[in-house]
């Protein structure tokens, strides 16, 4: 009888770990990929502003790429203080992480399990957008949200990957 509980123990430590894709210790990283003059940035500025404020914590950083080449330092800073944007903004001049996650597009976030080395989630912030150039006039899907709501909870990920929508990005040949 003693076997059996602990095997059934065993069993739900075992299987109630493997669900989940995030555990609260882990070491997370919102990395978004931004362009500052395109507009599809600019309209999602406040977002990202929320989004920090809603999730930024111990075990969760956010930092911003800028993987442009003609992107300048003063560039970034005038827009990190235009948008008010949080967190660190980085000029990504070699297109390291860009290349990495394989990027395309401004805006784009990759959510990354550092402790793990694993991408949660990559795509875009929310579905604003049906198109480029073409804003949904209702918003039903808030991805990025749900995944660091998910994350807090150490709840199981529904959805690891969507198509982002946004201004290309000049890859570095």
């Amino acid at each position: 009888m003693v076997i059996k509980k602990a095997i059934v123990l065993f069993l739900f430590v075992l299987l109630g770990s493997s669900t989940n894709f995030a555990q609260s210790k882990d070491s997370i990283t919102v990395n978004f990929f931004l362009l500052e003059d395109c507009k599809i940035c600019q309209y999602y500025a406040p977002t990202i502003q929320q989004l920090y404020d809603d999730y930024d914590n111990e075990h969760i950083t956010f930092i911003g790429y800028f993987p442009n080449r003609y992107s300048s330092e003063k560039d970034i800073a005038t827009f990190k203080e235009k948008y008010k944007i949080p967190f660190k903004l980085k000029k990504e001049f070699f297109q390291t992480r860009t290349q990495k996650y394989n990027v395309t597009v401004t805006p784009e976030v990759v959510v990354y399990n550092e402790t793990t080395d694993k991408i949660i989630y990559q795509g875009r912030i929310d579905n604003s957008y049906a198109k480029l150039g073409k804003r949904r006039r209702v918003v039903t899907e808030h991805e990025l949200s749900v995944v660091l709501d998910n994350i807090n909870k150490g709840s199981e990920l529904v959805k690891s990957k969507t198509k982002a929508i946004g201004c290309l990005i000049t890859l570095v040949e």
